[in-house]
């Protein structure tokens, strides 16, 4: 029962397959070599014999094709009516197309194996039905990725004679072609992540650069401390040694005098340190000798200066009291 649903079901499939097939004419658009490799697959639909396949072809002809059966009724065996029709209808001229194209066809990046191995053999079977596979194979090799020929070419060679088909062919081809497919994909997965690891090493060198500058240092360093230079603005007593460098008149004489010369210690120095900058700085602001010598100001006592320079003079008269009837020699106070 059930081959006879099989049976049954294979011959709806044959019968509308053939109904659908189209006429041979024998136009110069249509080419007979595919026109009997499509009269042979529907044949095998049924297992048809040859006299089945020379009834089906000579039903489908039409126009020129059909006339010049009816001028060779003699070919009633299949293979000659084939052999026939392939010999009047395939022309010089498409047999050179055909194999300019085998020679110019190659495989597209963006194509698949299956479809330019679909291509390629049907462009072998238009050329020569009856073409080795060995033939075959080798225009496969011909006008594959240049990527993918050489490991398809070891791996068919490694293959016993018998096996090395086109279908053994399209099997290594779709497998190598995998395999490097799924190495590109981890190449990429592995550069998307250098920028951010190229970019996390430079911030920490940069940041360990920082760090190292910033680190204070105990070491003294003059021009760090500036105060302590002697300059107009900063030194503490030698502000008066100069008479260019005198207050204006009428300055408020309430004024306390700036400290004497004394040693300083600077806050930034270590211990270590401190001796020696305490002598320096004696000898940066030690008078002249001749300071030293002169007797004392009439005014404030002080041997820094002189009476005419001090600080505490008035502006009128006696320079000590200000009574404009004496000088300061005479000043009773």
């Amino acid at each position: 029962m059930a081959n006879n649903v099989q049976d049954s079901a294979m011959m709806i499939c044959y019968r509308e397959c053939l109904s659908n097939l189209e006429k041979f004419n024998g136009g110069e658009e249509q080419k007979i070599l595919q026109f009997i490799n499509n009269i042979e697959r529907i044949g095998k639909m049924i297992d048809a014999n040859d006299d089945i396949l020379h009834c089906m072809c000579t039903a489908k002809l039409d126009g020129e094709a059909k006339r010049w059966y009816e001028d060779n009724m003699t070919l009633t065996q299949w293979e000659n009516l084939k052999s026939a029709l392939l010999e009047r209808f395939t022309t010089s001229d498409s047999s050179s197309k055909i194999f300019e194209q085998l020679k110019e066809r190659k495989q597209k990046s963006d194509e698949t194996i299956t479809s330019y191995y679909d291509a390629v053999i049907k462009l072998c079977r238009e050329y020569d039905s009856s073409m080795s596979q060995k033939m075959m194979i080798s225009w496969l090799q011909n006008g594959i990725k240049d990527s993918l020929k050489t490991h398809i070419k070891r791996q068919m060679k490694l293959l016993p004679e018998s096996a090395r088909t086109t279908q053994a062919f399209l099997k290594i081809a779709k497998d190598e072609q995998e395999l490097q497919e799924e190495d590109s994909s981890e190449q990429q997965a592995t550069q998307s992540y250098l920028p951010y690891i190229t970019n996390t090493v430079s911030t920490t060198l940069q940041q360990a650069r920082n760090d190292s500058q910033n680190v204070p240092t105990s070491t003294y360093s003059p021009s760090q401390h500036p105060i302590y230079k002697r300059h107009k603005h900063h030194a503490p007593t030698s502000k008066y040694s100069d008479s260019s460098q005198l207050p204006p008149n009428g300055r408020n004489s309430t004024l306390r005098p700036p400290p004497i010369v004394r040693k300083q210690e600077s806050p930034y120095l270590s211990t270590n340190n401190s001796k020696h900058y305490e002598e320096a700085n004696v000898k940066s602001y030690s008078f002249p000798q001749h300071y030293s010598q002169r007797r004392p100001c009439d005014i404030c006592q002080r041997n820094n200066h002189r009476t005419i320079d001090c600080y505490y003079k008035t502006t009128n008269g006696c320079y000590k009291c200000g009574q404009s009837d004496h000088y300061i020699r005479d000043c009773p106070q």
